[in-house]
């Protein structure tokens, strides 16, 4: 009996560290890889990757929560994402169209750092028009 504690013990640290070495990583590898991760986890509803692709520091801890519950709330359909240059900077547009047909759309500028790109949850001072 006594045996069993550590070794559960240990098969629960082993189980642990195997869930942090596959965790995503923050950001994305690209802008056009950013676009398909912000759709994808806007579509799974994932709050968790959702805010892992903001840029660090930009945005509070329930940020993407916050985010998928009004954009539930309004009613969303099929949310793309798309990349767009724009006053010599990149931004991610997330259009969506909300179950009464009115156009919704969130504007955000798209950073790198470190081979990595985020969405900037800082909103731009001029964002480009929605499409």
């Amino acid at each position: 009996m006594l045996l069993l504690l550590p070794l559960g013990l240990v098969l629960w640290l082993a189980a642990v560290c195997v869930a942090i070495a596959h965790e995503p990583p923050e950001g994305s590898p690209s802008a056009t890889a950013l676009s398909t991760d912000v759709t994808r986890a806007v579509r799974n509803q994932d709050a968790d990757r959702l805010q892992r692709l903001f840029a660090p520091d930009t945005v509070g801890d329930d940020y993407a929560t916050t985010l998928l519950a009004r954009l539930t709330g309004a009613g969303p359909t099929s949310p793309p994402a798309t990349v767009r240059t724009a006053d010599g900077g990149q931004f991610l547009h997330l259009g969506t169209t909300a179950a009464d047909g009115r156009p919704t759309c969130l504007t955000w500028q798209i950073t790198q750092t470190d081979d990595r790109w985020y969405a900037d949850g800082i909103p731009p001072l001029a964002p480009p028009a929605c499409p």
